[in-house]
C-alpha cells in the first residue's frame, strides 16, 4: 500500500501551509526526545515527521511529492476498457473427410489462440502512455505557436521608471492569527503552549523601551525552527514565560511602531538533577533598545518571523 507525507502528518493532500505547520507541531511536541527518553519507536518518528515536513513545507518538493503520488496511482489503477472479454467455446470442428492417398501426410495445424481486439491493445497502450502523449501534444503546441513580439514603433527611448515605494507600515491590532491582542502583558490568545510541562522561565524585559512588542520564543531543537510561545508586552513592561522545557532557543520579536523584526542570539534553558533536588533556568532577557541591554540583536527577514 502506497504511503505518502500527508500520511505522516495525518493531513489530507489539499491542506494549507497553516495546517501542516499546526499537525508537524503537534505531533513533534508528542514525539520530542524530551518527552520519550530511551524510546527508539519515539527517535524513528520523529525523523520521519521532520522528513515528511521538510517536503510539504518546501514548495517545490512538495509538487513533485505530488506528481510521484499521481504517477503511483496511474500505474496501480486497472482501466475498465482492458477487461478481458469473457470467451465462448467454440462448437466442435466438422469431422475432417477422409484423406485422399497423396493427402495421407499432411497434418492440420492447430488453430493459433485469438488475439485481444486491436482497439483494446491500443486503448491500453495509451493509458499507460499517457503523459508521454501529453508531453508530445504540449511540444507540439508550443512549436507552432508564433512567439515572436510584435514590431511596436518607437518614437523615442523611454525613461526607466522607478521602483514603486514599498507599502508604508500600519501597526496592525490584530496577530497573525486574527487573534486581537490583549491590553495588558500576557499570551495572545489562539496560539498553542508548545514544549511545556518543564521548570524553566525566561522574562523578557521591555520596561526601557518606548514601543509595544510581539514576541515569540522560538525553540531550535527541531528541523524548522518552531514558535512555542505568542506574547505581548507592553512599552516599559516586562513578562515572563514559565514551564518551558530545556532546549535550544532564540527570541524573535516585532516593534509594534516601527514593524522593525529582530532576533537574539541561541540560548540555552536547561534542567539540571542533582542530590539537592533540581537546578533550571530563569533567565532574563532586556530587548535591543534597553540601553545596556544584555541581548544582542539581528535583523529578520519577514519570512523568518
Amino acid at each position: 500500500m502506497m504511503h505518502t507525507h500527508y500520511d505522516n502528518l495525518k493531513i489530507s493532500r489539499t491542506a494549507p501551509q497553516e495546517v501542516i505547520r499546526a499537525a508537524y507541531r503537534a505531533l513533534a511536541q508528542k514525539f520530542h526526545p524530551d518527552r520519550n527518553a530511551g524510546d527508539a519507536e519515539a527517535e524513528r518518528v520523529i525523523r520521519v515527521l521532520n522528513q515528511s515536513y521538510e517536503v510539504l513545507r518546501d514548495p517545490i518538493k512538495r509538487v513533485a511529492h505530488d506528481a510521484w503520488i499521481a504517477q503511483q496511482e496511474s500505474m496501480t489503477a486497472v482501466p475498465p476498457a482492458v477487461a478481458t472479454p469473457s470467451v465462448q467455446r467454440p462448437p466442435p470442428p466438422p469431422p475432417a473427410p477422409a484423406p485422399r492417398p497423396y493427402q495421407a501426410s499432411r497434418v492440420p495445424r492447430p488453430a493459433l489462440p485469438a488475439q485481444r481486439p486491436l482497439i483494446l491493445r491500443i486503448v491500453a497502450h495509451v493509458f499507460n502512455y499517457w503523459f508521454i502523449y501529453l508531453a508530445l501534444g504540449i511540444w507540439i503546441w508550443w512549436a507552432n505557436t508564433d512567439h515572436s513580439l510584435p514590431a511596436t514603433p518607437s518614437i523615442a527611448p523611454k525613461l526607466a521608471s522607478s521602483p514603486p515605494p514599498k507599502a508604508r507600515y500600519v501597526r496592525p491590532v490584530q496577530a497573525p492569527n486574527g487573534y486581537s491582542f490583549p491590553r495588558t502583558d500576557g499570551y495572545v490568545d489562539g496560539y498553542p503552549l508548545l514544549f511545556s510541562g518543564g521548570m524553566s522561565s525566561l522574562t523578557v524585559d521591555n520596561s526601557q523601551n518606548d514601543s509595544d512588542v510581539f514576541v515569540k520564543l522560538v525553540n531550535l531543537d527541531v528541523a524548522a525552527p518552531t514558535p512555542v510561545r505568542h506574547f505581548f508586552i507592553r512599552a516599559g513592561s516586562q513578562f515572563r514565560a514559565s514551564e518551558v522545557v530545556a532546549g535550544n532557543f532564540d527570541v524573535r520579536y516585532r516593534d509594534l511602531n516601527s514593524g522593525a523584526l529582530s532576533r537574539s542570539d541561541a540560548f540555552v534553558l536547561t534542567e539540571t538533577t542533582t542530590y539537592e533536588g533540581t537546578r533550571y533556568s530563569d533567565m532574563t532577557m532586556t530587548l535591543y533598545k534597553v540601553r545596556n541591554g544584555n541581548m544582542k540583536t539581528h535583523g529578520l527577514d519577514e519570512s523568518e518571523f
